[in-house]
């Protein structure tokens, strides 16, 4: 056995040990083992060098911290993990893979990652088996994988049913991001942060909706106005796998995810009862990260049973499409006959919808309407407050809102609308 091998097999157990040491406290384990590493590799390579003569070159030293980054980390992804500019990371094969960067580049990934089909396969059963909430397979029974890493990016990946493995991995690069964070990127104007900033503070907080296509930045612009909620507030998120992050900064988040089931079949735990079971957890403001099916129901019912400031996302391409989809979920899981109700249940507390969209040209993302829900005999229907021009204009103010009730919360949230003009 060489001295990296030894070395490594007396480090292993104490790594693994110290990572379930800090399991325990909620720490994330990566700096300390790595401290760990390196003093036990400086301490063992002493006493191979004063008893046998042996000594660590610059390749066993990697061969190492790569060992460590398997386990702790991402392993051959690691070093795009840590690049601030990559935002996806995808694999069609082993032997091609792409960076999707920050302002819509995309970069081509010149160096080999894996050797072939069967390596990228066991990384990625090794990732299942250590990151996932429960062990988890990737193989023949199971050729699909959806997958939070314990840093927090979001792995999706799949085999035998493509043509070739194929991975990718969704990172979070602004976990922490406040209203003045997207006027300075051009996504807001400064007037459209004043009106939402009113629309989500206490004491009365509207209820809206992020709509969008995939990648148009709905759960940035969902952190960014979580960041307005009152500290005292008790908040409840839901999501299929953690994005929102709130709890970092919000000690008053009760936050949870749905949970898949282990390799018995055990323990699932799916979004509908996940929602239907937080209504009764007596929050403030229910957040669901994404509304995909029939936790839509606990979203209205959160909105219209005291839960002001509740707050999803959802996949659109027009506000009035975002209520539609909205209640298209509900009605899957209640029946057609109560689309009349649910229509004006929808119209009365559901307050604003606002319209993130992604320039495919450029890659700006940003806010491309802020409509408000007007009641209406007719169905759902929507009107812009803001909505941007053109593809290079900026945000407008094109009209007040007609909403009694919403002018009220916002006059609560300490906005004066009384000297804006609305843009012709």
């Amino acid at each position: 056995m060489s001295l990296r091998d030894e070395i490594w097999a007396e480090v292993y157990p104490q790594m693994q040990l110290l990572r379930l040491e800090l399991s325990r406290t909620g720490e994330v384990p990566h700096e300390a083992c790595a401290r760990l590493l390196d003093r036990e590799v400086r301490r063992l390579e002493a006493t191979a060098l004063d008893e046998h003569g042996h000594s660590l070159d610059d390749a066993d030293i990697d061969w190492l911290r790569g060992q460590a980054d398997m386990l702790l980390g991402a392993g051959p992804l690691e070093p795009f993990l840590q690049r601030a500019d990559v935002e996806n990371i995808y694999f069609f094969g082993p032997h091609f893979g792409l960076l999707g960067l920050s302002g819509g580049r995309k970069e081509r990934i010149s160096e080999q990652v894996f050797a072939d089909e069967a390596e990228m396969i066991r990384f990625i059963a090794h990732l299942a088996s250590t990151h996932g909430q429960t062990g988890r397979r990737f193989d023949s029974g199971a050729p699909m994988l959806d997958l939070r890493l314990s840093s927090g990016e979001r792995l999706f990946a799949a085999m035998e049913v493509s043509q070739e493995p194929y991975l990718t991995v969704r990172c979070h690069r602004h976990r922490r991001v406040r209203l003045e964070d997207l006027v300075e990127a051009g996504s807001l104007t400064d007037q459209a942060a004043d009106f939402l900033r009113a629309a989500v503070r206490p004491p009365a907080p509207a209820n809206l909706v992020v709509g969008g296509a995939l990648g148009a930045g709905k759960t940035t612009m969902l952190r960014a106005l979580l960041a307005e909620i009152g500290p005292s507030e008790i908040v409840c998120t839901l999501e299929q796998t953690f994005e929102l992050f709130l709890h970092e900064s919000h000690p008053l988040t009760f936050a949870a995810e749905t949970r898949e089931a282990n390799n018995e079949g055990l323990g699932a735990v799916e979004m509908p009862e996940l929602s239907v079971r937080s209504l009764r957890s007596g929050v403030d403001r229910v957040v669901i990260g994404e509304i995909r099916g029939p936790e839509a129901a606990a979203f209205l019912a959160a909105c219209g049973t005291g839960s002001d400031g509740s707050m999803s996302t959802i996949h659109a391409s027009t506000p009035r499409q975002a209520l539609s989809r909205l209640l298209r979920y509900c009605l899957a899981g209640s029946g057609a006959d109560l689309r009349m109700s649910l229509t004006q249940e929808i119209s009365d507390v559901i307050h604003l919808v606002i319209l993130m969209r992604i320039d495919m040209r450029s890659g700006f993302r940003g806010v491309h309407a802020i409509a408000e829900v007007v009641p209406s005999d007719s169905g759902l229907e929507t009107r812009d407050i803001f909505r941007r021009t053109d593809r290079r204009g900026g945000l407008a103010y094109v009209a007040a809102p007609r909403n009694v009730e919403l002018l009220e919360r916002l006059r609560e949230g300490g906005l004066d609308m009384c000297d804006w003009q609305p843009e012709s």
